[in-house]
């Protein structure tokens, strides 16, 4: 069979117990790989709400069978038939450790409910396992996510005006409701602004419950006129009266923002009138941080499975539609990100026409390069040529890709002084290397036709002046640009420039809410993350938190991010001041010669018209007035750990810390634990490497909720 490399998608239909009725369920779209695509037999997941959904799949994959239970505790038959595959489908990548390789899980089931947290397999080879997966709330706790109050009107098809039972009121908490004469209806919302829309909740009204929605859809509207669908849902019904049921939007939709949403009852419980209590509305949903559990192999015994996660799964382009997509994109991202000065090669018709490209290479064209070369070329690259016949600028560090009518064997190039082979000589790359770039910042981009996967794909390189071979190897041409275009959205948030600011917030609000419950790993994580999106608190914080776990470079971090005016501008001149400096101060080895005076010159020339003293008694007079203030009775057993510290007692001074740490708070939003602790020159003897690491593995914050 076909691997499974692409998102499964299933037409879907159940039946409930007792009944011989087979209706339409929900779409199931799956991707499980677990470090490797292979041929499933049974799956099997739980999801956040408690309903259960178990599952076996023929050879093939094209259809399944099994069984659904609600959270409710109904059961239904479910089956399936394979109605595509999308290998653009995005999905969650977690970065594992243990078991086959400990390669990459990727994960994507999609049922219409709420996110799996529990997931088991077996496939066609005799292995398995089975995990947990652990969720967070994108958006805090509780219903602070909640949007209702944002809907500005209502209408429905038909209500019971005469009897008070509008539509107006499914927006409020009395118990009142809205009811329709007809068995089918629709409701209408209409936001104040754009909002994004990942999960809803319908309540069931006071009596009657063949007046029950069963069958609906959720649809979404830029303008009410033009309407995309969100979510499908049949065969559904509400066990009791007054019972909220929420739903779920998974998928793109869940990322794009709407106006105006649209509910479409196309069918009841079997009453001619059709009623709801409450709609309510909802902006954030889940997602996932890490997952644990085992898995086995055939005849052997189960190992350990674990890992945290990484980023959607998208995979680089690869058919001339995704690289006209792709392309379209990334121009777009440069233009808005580059000065005029960086957009070098390209042209004013280029420019206005938001595509840094050009036309694409014919069949004829590529097909003549292909016969030049002796050789059909790798299909990422061919597609790409197929899409546009060179491009002017695809970065920071290289400046256009050759044409297919340029594009030639390094070997026969010499005379066009480009890279000259002796550069390759102690590579030894497996075969003739293909030059598809022209000089960029001292760098080319090279395929080599010796080295072929198995879908037909060349191993692609940057070979640089400034760094010795051929550095990273990709596993494409696609790879490469997409690894290139990583690069560029790196270095523009680094500038303060991102390319992908949306979500920057939720993951600097994640990050911090990790570091104050001492899950390290998960905080650095999302900081990362977040200051690839252009935070500028985030890359701060990423450094203090990795300041606690080994001090030392951290003077060169906050050197770079000090250079930074969005980073400085977001920390604050206060915390930079009283926290920043002190901690950048403290991380600089003192016993060389020439590093006290050198950090100071440092931060004079990021901060200008600061004045430190240069080292001695009076540095520590200036760290120990310069530092930011902490909650009160962290406060207090500061001041007694210092003298017990001043008497000598040093270990006596760290347990009045440690009692007093788990109350520790931030007094502002950018603190995440308190820096005094490694900057204070009374404390040195008492904070040791072993036990600043234990502050930011300690769960703190008491004041802060989440």
């Amino acid at each position: 069979m076909e691997e499974n490399t692409s998102a499964l998608v299933f037409l879907t239909e159940q039946q409930r117990d007792g009944a011989g009725e087979w209706t339409p369920g929900h779409r199931l779209r799956v991707r499980f790989e677990p470090g490797e695509a292979v041929p499933l037999v049974q799956l099997g997941w739980r999801d956040l709400a408690g309903a259960e959904s178990m599952i076996g799949f023929d050879p093939d994959m094209t259809t399944f069978t099994g069984m659904r239970i609600a959270s409710d505790g109904t059961s239904c038959a479910w089956r399936g038939r394979l109605a595509g595959r999308l290998p653009d489908l995005p999905g969650h990548r977690f970065r594992a450790e243990g078991g086959k390789g400990g390669r990459d899980l990727r994960l994507l089931i999609e049922d219409g409910g709420a996110p799996a947290v529990r997931v088991n397999w077996a496939d066609g080879e005799g292995s398995g396992g089975s995990i947990v997966l652990r969720t967070v709330d994108l958006d805090g706790v509780g219903n602070a996510d909640e949007i209702t109050d944002k809907v500005s009107g209502v209408r429905a098809g038909n209500e019971y005006a005469a009897a008070g039972e509008i539509a107006a009121n499914l927006l409020d908490d009395a118990s009142t409701k809205w009811l329709s004469r007809r068995d089918s209806d629709w409701l209408e919302f209409t936001m104040v602004e754009p909002v994004h829309i990942r999960r809803y909740a319908l309540v069931s009204a006071n009596d009657f419950s063949d007046r029950d929605p069963r069958d609906w859809v959720l649809k979404g509207s830029a303008d009410g006129r033009t309407w995309v669908t969100l979510d499908t849902c049949s065969a559904e019904f509400f066990p009791g009266r007054h019972l909220s049921r929420d739903f779920h939007i998974t998928g793109p939709a869940a990322d794009t923002p709407y106006t105006y949403l649209r509910l479409e009852f196309t069918r009841n419980c079997g009453a001619s009138e059709t009623q709801l209590s409450r709609v309510r509305f909802f902006s954030a949903g889940h997602t996932y941080e890490a997952f644990a559990g085992h898995r086995y192999a055939a005849g052997e015994s189960p190992t350990p499975y674990a890992g945290v996660a990484g980023d959607p799964v998208t995979g680089p382009p690869a058919t001339v539609e995704r690289w006209r997509a792709y392309l379209a994109e990334y121009s777009a991202d440069m233009l808005r990100a580059l000065d005029e000065g960086q957009l070098f090669g390209t042209t004013d018709d280029q420019r206005l026409a938001s595509w840094l490209g050009y036309d694409g290479a014919t069949e004829e064209q590529i097909t003549d390069l292909e016969k030049r070369l002796g050789a059909r070329l790798p299909p990422s690259y061919r597609s790409f040529l197929a899409t546009s016949d060179g491009w002017a600028t695809m970065g920071a560090f290289i400046s256009n890709l050759r044409s297919a009518a340029t594009v030639g064997w390094l070997g026969d190039l010499q005379d066009e002084h480009v890279l000259d082979e002796k550069y390759l000589e102690h590579e030894e790359p497996a075969g003739p290397v293909l030059l598809v770039s022209g000089e960029g910042d001292a760098q080319y981009w090279l395929l080599d036709a010796g080295d072929v996967s198995p879908d037909g794909e060349w191993a692609a390189y940057v070979w640089a002046a400034w760094y010795p071979g051929l550095g990273e190897r990709h596993v494409s041409f696609a790879d490469l640009v997409a690894d290139e275009r990583a690069s560029f959205e790196e270095l523009s948030a680094a500038e303060g420039r991102p390319v992908r600011p949306e979500g920057a917030g939720e993951l600097l609000a994640r990050g911090r809410r990790a570091a104050l419950r001492g899950r390290v790993g998960d905080a650095l994580d999302a900081f990362r993350r977040a200051e690839e999106k252009g935070s500028g608190a985030a890359a701060y914080l990423k450094v203090v938190l990795s300041a606690f776990l080994d001090v030392r470079g951290t003077h060169h971090k906050l050197r770079g991010l000090l250079h930074r005016p969005h980073v400085v501008a977001e920390v604050g001149a206060e915390q930079v001041n009283a926290e920043t400096i002190p901690l950048f101060l403290h991380s600089v080895d003192p016993g060389t010669s020439g590093n006290a005076a050198n950090a100071i010159h440092v931060l004079g020339e990021a901060l200008p018209g600061l004045k430190v003293p240069s080292a001695g008694q009076e540095q520590d007079t200036w760290l120990a007035d310069h530092r930011l203030p902490e909650p009160p009775a962290f406060e207090r057993a500061l001041d007694t750990a210092r003298e017990l510290a001043s008497a000598g007692a040093t270990d006596d001074a760290w347990t009045v810390i440690q009692e007093a740490l788990v109350g520790w708070y931030p007094l502002s939003p950018n603190r995440i634990a308190p820096v005094v602790l490694l900057t204070d020159p009374a404390l040195r003897q008492v904070v040791t490497p072993e036990r600043a690491r234990e502050v930011v593995f300690t769960p703190r914050g008491g004041r802060v909720s989440g």
